[in-house]
């Protein structure tokens, strides 16, 4: 089969891998290091005669935008095969103090606050514009990447498992993809994981970044991979671990995306702005609010016309906040209310597993397949994965607009862009309902709550996209 030379061709050059890791570092440093220190672009350049816009283009308008698409296939595969940051990280870490992972560093909502951290950062020192802001949010982060290698627990990848602000982001949406790591007919490896994940009863693909050291086809009891339909582990999610912080986060996430667009073109944020204002005004702050910040605390390029104030970087700080909190607080209610809806009568049980798939996952709970059993928190974190691919498809198309903005070289127009954008919203809002369905047990009432939220942010990203 394809997928069994594949994989041996993988594993055979594994050692190699190394390769690619040093070369993406060195196109990391490129891409980060050298446009801060070239002149503005002129108004008439273009990416493809301009080094300074072709790092920007190939940062937001392709890494990110396909790094995120690539989950649906691949799972977190960029991680393992690709990822700078995670290489430094595990190069340092052989050569490194090997200190026990701190309590607050593993905590389940650390990288959940490392992510909402970067975001905002990101959008007050516009990150996406600038190229200063770019080598302190990605130097920054490596150097922390490197820090975090060196000092704690050799053999493993602190960083990646429980501080990198994009890595709970791909694990989430890792569980849509069509390749997975899976356990055999017998249990898993003999080899340590370094995203420390028990290889002997895997079932997630949330921490697994491909890294293919549990994987070789010669040796009986290793993990192999697997192709499996796009979606599958979520629909199973009932027995592959759903994590209440997963789902808290996905909320939080979408929230927390919307507002660091919407605040550009929502003509509510004006008056935001002036609610704010007029209140530290009233607090006798007028002078401090008037002033401005340098550039690694917020956007000061006067020679652009580009100057936030004191002002500013609150009102939009908190107008992200509070989008991160309305929006998630509004998902959460819903999903709740879906969770109460499916707990109110039976519904048909799930089919079993066919063949070797019964070995890979464990069995399910008495009533799992029913949904009785579970309690109304239980409910909620399989239900709240529902929104996973409207998420993730809509954060593509938000941060994809530098690869959109070009369409026009292949002869796509205004109309048929839009048109494009609205059917990968609208494939994102469609496979969530499905998901929905599935992860309800085929129950018709509790639809109607998660209709509701998918159409809320599939609306709210149409607003902006």
């Amino acid at each position: 089969m394809k997928i069994e030379r594949i994989e041996g061709f993988l594993v055979r050059n594994r050692e190699r891998f190394g390769y690619i890791h040093f070369g993406m570092f060195i196109l990391f440093l490129a891409l980060f290091l050298i446009p801060p220190f070239l002149p503005a672009p002129p108004e008439e350049a273009k990416p493809w005669n301009n080094f300074v816009l072709f790092a920007k283009f190939a940062v937001w308008g392709l890494w990110f935008p396909l790094i995120l698409a690539s989950v649906v296939v691949f799972g977190r595969a960029w991680c393992g095969l690709f990822c700078p940051q995670g290489a430094l990280s595990e190069f340092l870490n052989k050569r490194g103090m090997d200190r026990a992972v701190p309590k607050w560093l593993r905590w389940e909502g650390t990288p959940i606050m490392s992510f909402i951290i970067i975001t905002v950062f990101g959008q007050l020192v516009a990150v996406r514009d600038y190229p200063k802001p770019m080598l302190l949010v990605f130097g920054g982060t490596t150097v922390i990447a490197a820090l975090l290698g060196y000092r704690y627990t050799k053999g493993r990848r602190s960083w990646c498992r429980n501080l990198c602000p994009v890595g709970l982001l791909l694990g989430i949406f890792s569980r849509l993809g069509m390749v997975g790591i899976e356990r055999g007919e017998k249990n898993g490896a003999r080899v340590v994981c370094p995203l420390y994940i028990n290889l002997h009863t895997k079932v997630a693909s949330r921490h697994c970044i491909e890294c293919l050291r549990c994987v070789n086809p010669e040796i009986p009891g290793t993990l192999r991979i697997n192709l499996r339909r796009p979606g599958k582990e979520i629909e199973e999610i009932r027995r592959r671990e759903p994590d209440i912080y997963e789902v808290i986060f996905l909320f939080l996430a979408t929230g927390l995306a919307l507002g660091g667009f919407h605040w550009l073109v929502n003509p509510f944020y004006v008056k935001f702005k002036m609610a704010i204002g007029t209140l530290l005004l009233d607090m006798g702050l007028g002078e401090f609010i008037g002033k401005s910040g340098p550039w690694w605390v917020m956007v000061n390029y006067p020679e652009k016309g580009d100057v936030f104030n004191w002002l500013d970087f609150i009102s939009v700080a908190s107008f992200m906040l509070s989008a991160m909190l309305l929006i998630g607080g509004i998902l959460f209610i819903l999903t709740l209310l879906s969770a109460f809806l499916n707990g109110l009568s039976p519904s048909p049980q799930s089919p079993p597993l066919k063949g070797g798939e019964a070995n890979k996952i464990p069995s399910p709970q008495a009533g799992e397949g029913q949904g009785e059993g579970e309690g109304v928190w239980e409910r909620v974190s399989i239900i709240g994965y529902a929104y996973t691919p409207v998420a993730l498809l809509s954060l593509i198309l938000g941060l994809g607009a530098e690869l959109f903005s070009l369409s026009h070289l292949v002869g796509m127009g205004d109309g048929a862009v839009k048109g494009l954008k609205l059917i990968i919203l609208s494939t994102g809002a469609i496979w969530s309902l499905y998901l929905s369905y599935r992860l309800t047990n085929r129950q018709l009432l509790p639809q109607i709550p998660n209709i509701i939220g998918v159409a809320i942010v599939a609306w709210a990203w149409y607003l902006v996209i």
